[in-house]
């Protein structure tokens, strides 16, 4: 695909960001190379060893595509569900009540557990509702991949406690899954302020979480972050990355010690995707943090473009920034995949997946 995207210098995105600029972008243009139809396709992941991304997005009746970056196909993942040979009463968490009757994905992964491709994907209460125990939970699904699309079956699920506002999942080669605790969920107007005032400080809010079926949910010590948002665990198991929204940093934790390292980053991380060797890639907003996105809240606004950053760190802990924009043109991401030497973004603000070829290059910072 031709290069048709606006890369500016650092200086103006950095200038960009102080400024907040952020406002409506133009429609999604399928000829342009983007896959519209997508609207705030906030999390994807790429299927192992195929040209297909997984797509979690925010409508009813596709709330999860499978997309074929090659021949543009498309799969939706849609209830009622297949599901595998006696998997009905829940595979993997005992107090699984069974398949789903509603279906909203949210945050999503996909990895090799025990042999197979596992797909685990957020399933996420009605906004506005109270949240009980139970009321939101991870759907888990067996893929398998052939010649054809990919088959996901249902395999089980894990409720989460209603204690737990999560945004995003991982799951680990083991089988254990982690989630990322935003922030207790306001109980009244003064709690929601004082939260936000904690984002624009950069002051703890959430953490991350973890679930195996021996111990059920626990929080991950040192995982303190201000709106814990992106979380993934490296290829190879071994670390465990959180994204602290408003700490602008991710946190990369040793599984096996414990140890927590924070790393800055250039931006305001939203999702994280694990790459191979152990590497993340982490897309974030440079705008003014909370405020910055303020513009593309409104419903009418989306799809919204913001200035953002797409960033790279090394098991060693170097941040490389592969790709950035003023959002002037596209809408700002939040989620990077790259595949054949192209970077696939979604966007909680926009209606597509959109492509880009990043510079040769990268920026180290």
């Amino acid at each position: 695909m031709e290069p048709r995207r606006l890369v500016l210098p650092g200086l103006l995105l950095a200038l960009a960001g102080l400024l907040g600029v952020a406002g409506p972008v133009a429609p999604c243009d399928s000829a342009a190379g983007d896959f519209c139809g997508l609207p705030r396709a906030e999390d994807l992941v790429l299927v192992p060893g195929t040209h297909w991304l997984a797509v979690s997005s925010d409508t009813h009746d596709a709330p999860l595509q499978f997309i074929d970056t090659r021949s543009r196909q498309r799969v939706t993942l849609a209830l009622p569900f297949a599901t595998v040979d006696g998997a009905a009463s829940g595979a993997l968490a005992a107090d699984c009540p069974g398949p789903p009757t509603r279906w909203r994905a949210g945050g999503n992964d996909l990895k090799r557990v025990a042999g197979r491709l596992r797909l685990a994907v957020l399933n996420r209460a009605e906004p506005g509702a109270p949240v009980r125990d139970g009321d939101e939970r991870v759907e888990l699904f067996d893929v398998a991949v052939g010649r054809g699309a990919p088959v996901a079956r249902w395999s089980g699920c894990v409720p989460i406690p209603a204690r737990w506002a999560l945004n995003d999942i991982a799951l680990a080669p083991d089988g254990a899954l982690y989630g990322s605790h935003q922030f207790d969920r306001p109980r009244s107007p003064e709690e929601a302020a004082a939260t936000r005032q904690k984002w624009l400080t950069g002051a703890a809010t959430g953490l991350a979480v973890g679930w195996t079926r021996a111990a059920g949910w626990r929080a991950v010590p040192g995982t303190e972050v201000s709106f814990a948002n992106g979380i993934a665990v490296s290829s190879d198991g071994r670390t465990l990355a959180v994204a602290g929204t408003y700490s602008a940093a991710v946190l990369l934790v040793d599984r096996a010690g414990g140890t927590v390292r924070r790393v800055p980053l250039p931006h305001t991380p939203d999702n994280v995707t694990a790459l191979a060797g152990g590497r993340f890639m982490s897309a974030g907003h440079t705008g003014v943090p909370v405020t910055g996105v303020d513009p593309c809240r409104d419903p009418k606004a989306v799809p919204c473009g913001f200035p953002f950053a797409i960033a790279e760190v090394g098991r060693d802990a170097r941040v490389s920034v592969v790709f950035e924009h003023d959002g002037s043109r596209i809408p700002g991401a939040s989620v990077a995949v790259p595949l054949d030497g192209r970077l696939y973004l979604g966007s909680f603000f926009g209606d597509r997946v959109t492509v880009v070829e990043p510079p040769r290059r990268a920026a180290t910072r």
